[in-house]
């Protein structure tokens, strides 16, 4: 019984790993749903500057009027006229939204949350809908100019006054309009007449837990954000997050356009320092372990932390005294000495920041105001962006400092290689709350784990955390001179071509990921890095094998990070089969010699004039190999091989003679080739397949068994 106990436990935290891996791509463009509000110019050019720079489908682009107008909800005090307010950054109920002096507590109404359902949820879901965008739409971006508050009660942190975003990301939940009002309901209970239960005992806190959270502690980048993936249970509902609603916003169109810019064009180095800004009164708010951990996982994978716990402020970066990637603090709340107080992010903070930088402070009201200065007397993240940040995540209203984005999720999981909107929601702790977080969910600042979408071109310093796979017919160049830093998993690899311009240096954590295949000429060019452990004391052998039968031929040893094979030339055809293995083996003075991991590519003997020892006969003969699987059910791969260029067929036959069908029949170049067949509409039996060229011809026998 104990056996089968821990048997079951077994399969249940791997059934939930499972569960909790979504395996997606790295977002495109596609994935991106643009809001905007018709009525404000401000918005407009704010999404058309976005689109443009992002280059964002027509069919994802949601205009919303958002009109002034009077809301029934059914109760003692309709219609309440519910409007945008403070330059379009809160929904209010602009007849219940204050102080009644009639009653001694001021009880929330639902009427600007039935505005935010009618005027801004239920649009949006019904153009994601009618453009059949369901299964492509992760992520929601709203331009300034779309509200951020829902204001149902007097302008403070009053139960009933919540964020937009945190009920606008579960809009897939079944029954979402009663969802929503099931969360008001859990949020405020009505406190007259008579005010009996007293005031305090009026509200409570629905704990909506986000099942995003710290969803990555191993940075496998498996669990990128995918719509509707992650659930909870809250009451009788079961919801759904089904997006990431991120903000493009700022003090000014000018601003705007800056931080959609720097977005555009991140910092990828992995060289920019962190600011983590701890201090003595943080253990009396039980945020300590928040900067520690955020300090241990950083330098666990190799960035560079500014931190101290004193109540000295950072204001510069004394690590590096470069550019600055992330910042957090308690800002005001801070002891000692900062003359700037509720300005220090302008006045204070004297540090260059880095595109795709962000700020995240342990400041209640930091997000309090962001298209207007509406000073709540503490640091504002939208000082932060317009002296240069880039982006971040705040509080509207009174979030208590368990709703922070936890600073040891949101900074590792961004400087890692998630996109900065993943890496900001992971972090928060709970949906329907007073969170907000401005951003390009596109911006990412390291190169984690991802399948080319596009054709890419580095240049500079960039980091790479995961394994990068190139697909055929991608392509990867790295520009001259760039400096490439692989850590933690970070490897290129794929079908595809990588194209390495001169002088390329990689710094390597594993020799066993450490030698990469250049397309930049006609010939195979092996580059490699340094060997993490023998440094410049090493001699490096390169060896080459002439397909899988051969043994491993030396070519030469050097102390350089790179040869050329002129001996040998690609041999560019689609579906030609690998035929050159290189590898490299790194030896030193001292025992023990280290063999690194093996690249390929379909090659044979260089052609052109002036090579040395250069024979002029083919590397290829005529072959036909044995299908694999065989038997088979339904399909197989044909192997072959063709000694010179000519027209070649590939056909198959019944045992009566019959031809069944043409695999290929055209004019081929002479290399190695591989071709699948697909028998799922014929019956079992034994089938002949007979390869053609000229001068030879073939045949095998196959077996089909269904």
């Amino acid at each position: 019984m104990k056996n089968f106990l821990y048997l079951c436990l077994f399969f249940f935290l791997c059934y939930n790993i499972v569960e909790a891996q979504t395996n997606v791509n790295i977002p495109g463009p596609e994935n991106v749903l643009v809001v905007y509000n018709e009525n404000s110019d401000t918005s407009i050019m704010v999404k058309n500057y976005y689109v443009t720079a992002r280059d964002i489908p027509e069919s994802n682009i949601v205009k919303l009027p958002l009109p002034r107008k009077a809301i029934s909800v059914g109760d003692w005090s309709d219609p309440h006229v519910v409007k945008l307010g403070f330059d379009n950054q809160n929904i209010v109920d602009s007849t219940w939204a204050r102080w009644d002096s009639t009653h001694c507590v001021d009880t929330a109404k639902f009427h600007a949350y039935q505005y935010f359902i009618e005027e801004i949820a239920n649009p949006i879901r019904q153009h994601i809908t009618n453009n059949n965008l369901t299964e492509k739409i992760r992520y929601i971006v709203m331009c300034q100019g779309i509200p951020y508050k829902i204001q149902a009660v007097g302008d403070w942190s009053s139960p009933g006054n919540i964020g937009v975003d945190g009920l606008l990301c579960m809009l897939n939940t079944a029954d979402y309009d009663d969802f929503v009002k099931e969360i008001f309901n859990n949020l405020v209970d009505d406190c007259y007449p008579g005010c009996y239960p007293p005031p305090y005992n009026c509200y409570s806190s629905p704990i909506i837990y986000n099942p995003y959270f710290d969803e990555d502690s191993n940075f496998d980048f498996d669990s990128r954000f995918k719509s509707d993936h992650y659930t909870g249970t809250w009451g009788a509902y079961t919801y759904k997050l089904s997006y990431l609603v991120s903000r493009l916003d700022g003090l000014s169109f000018e601003v705007i356009k800056d931080m959609i810019d720097r977005s555009v064009e991140e910092d990828k180095s992995g060289e920019a320092a962190w600011i983590l800004d701890n201090d003595p009164a943080s253990n009396g708010i039980g945020v300590n372990s928040h900067f520690t951990y955020a300090k241990s996982r950083l330098e666990n994978y190799g960035f560079n932390v500014v931190y101290n716990n004193t109540d000295t402020w950072i204001t510069h970066n004394t690590y590096i005294g470069g550019p600055v990637m992330g910042y957090t603090s308690l800002g005001v709340h801070a002891e000692g000495s900062n003359p700037a107080y509720q300005t220090y992010v302008i006045d204070s903070l004297l540090f260059d920041y880095a595109n795709g930088s962000v700020f995240n402070t342990f400041e209640s009201f930091n997000a309090y105001s962001i298209s207007t200065l509406r000073r709540p007397g503490q640091g504002l993240m939208t000082e932060f962006t317009l002296v240069g940040g880039t982006s971040g995540a705040g509080h509207i209203w009174e979030p208590y400092a368990s709703a922070v984005s936890k600073p040891y999720v949101y900074f590792p999981y961004y400087a890692m290689g998630y996109t900065q909107i993943d890496a900001a929601w992971q972090g928060l702790a709970y949906l329907a709350w007073r969170n907000v977080v401005v951003g390009d969910p596109l911006t990412a600042i390291a190169w984690g784990k991802q399948s080319l979408i596009t054709d890419l071109s580095w240049e500079g310093t960039n980091l790479v955390t995961g394994e990068i796979d190139i697909p055929e017919l991608k392509t990867l160049t790295i520009a001259n001179n760039s400096v490439i830093n692989l850590r933690h998993q970070g490897f290129i690899t794929g079908e595809g071509k990588l194209i390495i311009g001169q002088n390329v240096t990689f710094n390597i954590y594993s020799w066993e990921k450490g030698l990469f295949l250049s397309y930049d000429s006609d010939h195979p060019r092996l580059v490699w890095g340094e060997h993490p452990t023998l440094g410049s004391n090493a001699n490096y052998k390169v060896y080459r094998r002439y397909s899988t039968d051969n043994p491993w031929e030396l070519l030469t040893t050097t102390t350089a990070f790179e040869y050329t094979d002129l001996q040998m030339q690609f041999y560019l055809v689609g579906d030609a089969i690998d035929n050159l293995f290189y590898k490299v083996i790194a030896s030193s003075e001292l025992p023990g010699t280290y063999e690194s991991n093996i690249v390929s590519c379909a090659g044979g003997k260089s052609r052109k004039k002036g090579i040395a020892d250069q024979p002029n006969t083919s590397p290829f003969v005529y072959s036909l190999e044995q299908n694999y699987p065989n038997p088979f059910n339904p399909t197989t791969q044909i192997k072959y091989s063709i000694k010179e260029s000519g027209l070649v067929q590939l056909k198959i036959y019944d045992v009566l003679g019959n031809e069944i069908a043409t695999l290929v029949n055209e004019n081929k170049e002479a290399g190695i080739y591989s071709v699948n067949f697909d028998a799922s509409k014929l019956t079992s039996g034994v089938y002949i397949y007979q390869l053609t060229a000229p001068g030879f011809t073939q045949a095998r026998k196959m077996i089909l068994a269904k």
